[in-house]
């Protein structure tokens, strides 16, 4: 089975969780996820199948749309409702223009620093081993690009993290009335790829003078992959055949790519890792530059695997019979 499905990732299980059961039900070997969801995050889990798994890296994802919940007034050191209390705001009421501000002044590019609890690797040891350790080291921001951020509702609610005997053990936070109501705002990102919302929400809550933590979290997009075409993980327990559904082609993932076809004695010395040359073409619509990545197909329109352009090429121009088009930069197909 080749192809790339569109999961529904429910909560309480991490990726890794769902791509183990997936090649369980499957029975398919060779599966793998993009764009890692926290446990408790749900919604839009790419995975792909099969030769699939080659082209992960070149899957065009660098778009992230998520739906949430921030609550105001705690702050947990995952900056998530998993974390340990580390902090409780005397005062987390705030006005809608207040909130409306603080969300414009995130649009655009910003610094972050990752969480401690991420999987970015500092001096060779991913962050979050680190934290279970109960040591906090030095993160460099990064640069991420938040597209909109809309408010979309600002409600109160009890906060199930306040549970009196738990709280005061774990943390020492006395006093606390655990049918207190916090505020809650439910909002709506676009960002890039990269972008911690944890991190962002956290941000949020510090520029409004409370702290805050994300109580819920939705991935609602994925590149071209989306919350409304996705399939729930309970439907491919149930009837396996359900994939099919949902199952995109590689080749339909990659058409963001230019595309070249190649003649016959040219696709073996493809599959064998010899670049094309303009005499090798047979067709070539779409234009592209230099360093480009480019969809190979044979003259049957089989997608033989990826190439890196070696030159510029627009479809006004010919191509030098001679000069190299594109090397091999990935075999999908067998010789």
């Amino acid at each position: 089975m080749d192809g790339i499905i569109n999961v529904n990732k429910p909560a309480g299980m991490t990726s890794h969780d769902v791509v183990a059961e997936l090649r369980r039900i499957l029975r398919e070997k060779k599966v793998g996820h993009t764009g890692t969801l926290d446990p408790d995050a749900t919604g839009v889990l790419p995975v792909c199948l099969g030769k699939a798994t080659k082209i992960i890296q070149f899957l065009q994802d660098d778009e992230k749309g998520y739906e949430g919940t921030i609550t105001l007034g705690i702050v947990t050191d995952t900056l998530d409702a998993k974390g340990r209390i580390l902090r409780i705001s005397d005062n987390d009421r705030v006005e809608m223009d207040d909130v409306r501000n603080v969300f414009r002044s995130f649009v655009g590019e910003i610094d972050q620093i990752p969480p401690m609890v991420s999987a970015i690797k500092v001096q060779g040891k991913r962050l979050y081993r680190i934290a279970r350790q109960g040591k906090v080291v030095s993160r460099k921001p990064r640069k991420v690009h938040i597209y909109s951020l809309e408010l979309l509702d600002v409600h109160e609610a009890p906060c199930s993290l306040l549970r009196d005997q738990q709280l005061v053990e774990e943390t020492g936070i006395q006093d606390v009335d655990p049918s207190r109501s916090f505020t809650r705002i439910d909002f709506r990102v676009r960002c890039s790829r990269g972008t911690y919302v944890r991190a962002l929400a956290a941000d949020i809550g510090d520029a409004l003078g409370c702290g805050a933590h994300v109580s819920r979290l939705v991935r609602t997009k994925s590149g071209i992959f989306e919350l409304r075409n996705s399939i729930r993980l309970g439907e491919i327990q149930t009837d396996p055949q359900s994939v099919f559904r949902t199952l995109r082609s590689i080749d339909d993932v990659l058409s963001f790519m230019p595309r070249i076809i190649i003649n016959s004695p040219a696709r073996t010395r493809f599959l064998n890792g010899v670049p094309v040359k303009g005499s090798d073409v047979v067709d070539c619509e779409d234009a592209f530059g230099i360093d480009d990545l480019i969809r190979v197909h044979d003259e049957s329109e089989t997608l033989l695997g990826i190439g890196k352009a070696n030159g510029a090429y627009s479809p006004s121009t010919a191509l030098d019979p001679k000069a190299v088009i594109c090397k091999v930069v990935r075999v999908l197909m067998r010789t």
